[in-house]
């Protein structure tokens, strides 16, 4: 039987990750060849996640599927523009510790069913990292569960596997949120972007975190993103926010 390939090894990952970071900063100082073999070397190393991620989310539909939840999950593979960015926005992490190449993600109806669905993953896979975004958001105003769990790969050798938890209503905010990160060209869920539109996406999502514990959201919040909004508008391309 024919052995399958392991794919490069993490040094030769982490190598290529450094031959692009120079090359992005200062492309007429690194050879062509060496950017073209480091483009290589990370293709292969991103491909080396499609088995694991197909395995990941079979079995989170089947722990979905165990609680009682509709399903709603889907899969993706961190496009390769997406990783160069990353690497660049984080100047001092390792390719070979990116940790998101591959990731899938549940869709549940509650918070209630969000928890289960997680500590039914925890007990399955013990998890490598856990982020917890809702306890405590990020500075944009993102509320989710992500949870790093291990899958092999072809060869047998882990790989890290990002499993997202979102309700439906923090779901909505992150593709609106989505959206308007294309149109502005900013990363704005992980907080690069103008203050005024991340202030304001802060505001809208404390307030659907609120509606989503069965709050009544206050007057003194409703004015202050009425406040945000319209310092926000210039921002905004026609397109705004409902709030």
């Amino acid at each position: 039987m024919q052995a399958v390939s392991a794919g490069p090894t993490k040094a030769q990952v982490n190598k290529a990750g450094q031959t692009i970071r120079r090359w992005i900063r200062a492309g007429a100082d690194v050879d062509d060849s060496r950017v073209d073999l480091a483009l290589q070397v990370i293709w292969d190393h991103r491909a080396a996640y499609q088995y694991p991620l197909a395995k990941a989310t079979m079995g989170l539909r089947s722990m979905v599927k165990s609680e009682g939840c509709r399903i709603e999950v889907s899969q993706r593979l961190k496009r390769l523009t997406t990783i160069l960015d990353k690497l660049m926005r984080e100047p001092t992490m390792a390719l070979g510790n990116m940790q998101d190449i591959g990731g899938c993600r549940a869709v549940l109806d509650s918070i209630d069913e969000l928890r289960r669905v997680e500590q039914r993953l925890r007990k399955n896979r013990p998890p490598l990292r856990v982020s917890d975004y809702i306890s405590q958001p990020r500075s944009s105003g993102y509320r989710g569960v992500h949870v790093v769990v291990a899958y092999p790969d072809k060869a047998d050798d882990d790989r890290g596997i990002e499993v997202q938890l979102r309700t439906r209503t923090m779901h909505e905010w992150a593709i609106t949120v989505e959206r308007m990160s294309g149109r502005l060209q900013q990363d704005l869920k992980s907080g690069y972007g103008p203050a005024e539109v991340l202030t304001l996406l802060g505001a809208v999502s404390e307030a659907m975190a609120i509606e989503e514990h069965g709050g009544v959201v206050g007057k003194d919040l409703i004015e202050r993103m009425r406040l945000l909004r319209e310092a926000a508008v210039p921002y905004l391309s026609g397109g705004g926010v409902d709030t």
